[in-house]
């Protein structure tokens, strides 16, 4: 069995728990109708603009630090 690394968006500070909100879709404060699929499976670094991130880009939660090992790199 394989397991994924937790997505990016777990240690931001804008990500809006499933308990604050409404509806099925991962949300923030970046992407309130929900967060594109590269960026929930650590496939684009989202401490980079994103095209519609509305100028919201990943932040430390509570001194959490960037999941570099959770990325999804090119071979």
């Amino acid at each position: 069995m394989t397991s994924r690394p937790p997505p990016q968006c777990l240690s931001c500070r804008h990500w809006v728990s499933p308990l604050d909100r409404e509806g099925d879709a991962q949300t923030c404060s970046a992407f309130p109708v929900g967060i594109p699929d590269d960026i929930w499976w650590n496939r684009a670094d989202h401490r980079q603009p994103v095209e519609g991130d509305n100028d919201i880009q990943w932040e430390s939660l509570d001194g959490a630090t960037f999941p570099e090992y959770a990325m999804i790199k090119d071979d």
